[in-house]
């Protein structure tokens, strides 16, 4: 389907559920957001506000939206530019609005430090500074991330640079670069959304599976690949949820980045495990049609579940050929730990209490008092050890970080690309490398956390301070 760009996103009326029904299960595209320049900054407009948005069939939730009533407009930056994000609050309550995964000041980041109140428009002004990724943005609003996200607050953010892989990807908005932004939903059959893990185990909650706004049900979402060859940004948006994505006919994925960057080249994978908050791109050739599944595994006590035909990539009318991928995509210097002692990251749970190092971070107090201190332009080493029953999501904000080893076992494959969210499975040791560069601060922070939203709230999380050397 044809991409709508405009300035405000939704501004038709039109909502992203109702243009996959009107264009007979077509994937929709979110809107890319048209930003405006002012004195050599680049503005991009963004306001918070309440809606409506079918989930299940014939049944009204009530949601929230970036622009809209649900999700929000793609924001595309390129390398090297100043910008300034001016993010309005309409909702009835505070708000902390993070850039996931951008390398930004700490006093822009958007942690939970920075949540501004309803009817206040909150302005952070940056340089990008980081080589091409898939980004995102959402709340981080202490106690409430869980509920914000779920309502619908989320939107991808693109970074672009200049680089000659760059160049030889797909990078139509729309027409091959597409955003592919999926949602394990918790939805009450009154069309309530539950994002606490009580509330999920309800007998009236269903678990649709949502992909750009639209309810995937028994008929897939379709794209037509015009260009014959199609570059998608998968996002987990979801709570908790893992989500793995493959190929229905059981043939190879071409992956090109992880979260932080390209990967050294293109790698075939089986399929894209992707546990909250991850990202990840794939560059599928469709001389014909080709459909993707994804599975859907809870992270919680009760979840989504089952695997579905999410996508059918449709081939156009015109046969293309097209040239192979290149062979070098990007060089990932290798961060050499050796003599570098690790600092343990526990993710904790004492009788019920979340937390990271024993310490529950419900408040800033708490947080504040158990700050992970680092220094500007050091590498770090850190060991995350899962403590906690289940697996988890993990992140860090500001910087990529480099995998060393899970449970002593070296990476390969993708695992050697940049990444800023990784799984932490149950009772396992994930060893991370990663250098603090660009910003420091005696005064603002910023976060590691579960990103298993619900356990955030719950405590898991804790500030990080780079402080100048």
């Amino acid at each position: 389907m044809a991409t709508t760009v405009s300035a405000v996103a939704g501004v038709t009326g039109i909502t992203l559920a109702e243009r996959a029904a009107a264009a007979g299960r077509r994937l929709p595209i979110p809107d890319m957001l048209v930003p405006t320049e002012r004195d050599g900054v680049t503005v991009f407009p963004l306001r918070l506000g309440y809606g409506t948005h079918e989930l299940l069939p014939g049944v009204s939730s009530r949601t929230a939206g970036f622009n809209g009533s649900y999700l929000g407009p793609t924001v595309r930056v390129r390398n090297g530019q100043r910008v300034r994000m001016e993010v309005t609050n309409d909702l009835d309550e505070d708000v902390a609005v993070h850039w996931h995964g951008a390398h930004v000041p700490p006093e822009d980041d958007g942690g939970v430090h920075a949540a501004f109140p309803p009817g206040e428009t909150w302005k952070p002004e940056f340089t990008i500074k980081q080589e091409a990724a898939t980004l995102w943005y959402h709340p981080h609003t202490m106690g409430r991330t869980a509920a914000q996200i779920a309502m619908g607050l989320a939107g991808m953010l693109i970074v672009d640079d200049g680089s000659k892989a760059s160049s030889s990807l797909p990078g139509d908005y729309g027409t091959d670069d597409i955003p592919v932004i999926m949602q394990s939903v918790a939805v009450g059959d009154d069309g309530d959304i539950r994002s606490e893990p009580l509330g999920r185990r309800d007998g009236d909650v269903s678990f649709p599976l949502v992909v750009n706004g639209a309810t995937v049900d028994d008929e897939p979402l379709t794209f037509t690949a015009t260009k014959g060859r199609v570059r998608l940004r998968l996002l987990n948006a979801s709570l908790a949820d893992v989500l793995t994505v493959a190929r229905a006919d059981g043939r190879p994925l071409e992956q090109v980045a992880t979260e932080s960057a390209f990967l050294d080249r293109p790698t075939r994978v089986d399929r894209v495990r992707l546990v909250a908050a991850c990202r990840a791109e794939i560059v599928v050739d469709v001389a014909e049609e080709v459909a993707l599944n994804v599975t859907v595994q809870t992270g919680l006590r009760r979840g989504g579940n089952g695997t579905h035909t999410f996508l059918r990539l449709l081939p156009g009318s015109t046969r293309r050929k097209l040239r192979a991928l290149p062979s070098r995509l990007n060089n990932i210097h290798r961060f050499d730990v050796s003599g570098v002692k690790p600092r343990t990251i526990a993710l904790s749970d004492r009788r019920g209490l979340l937390g990271i190092n024993g310490v529950s971070g419900q408040t800033m107090e708490a947080m504040d008092h158990n700050m992970i201190v680092v220094r500007e332009g050091d590498l770090e080493v850190w060991d995350i050890v899962n403590q906690a029953p289940g697996n988890h999501s993990f992140h860090v904000h500001d910087v990529p970080f480099q995998l060393v080893s899970i449970n002593g076992r070296r990476p390969h494959g993708v695992e050697l690309g940049w990444r800023d969210t990784i799984e932490i499975p149950h009772r396992a040791r994930v060893r991370i490398a990663l250098r603090f560069t660009d910003f420091a601060s005696e005064k603002y922070t910023y976060m590691l956390h579960c990103h298993m939203a619900q356990h955030e709230d719950l405590g898991m999380m804790t500030s990080l301070m780079v402080k100048p050397r």
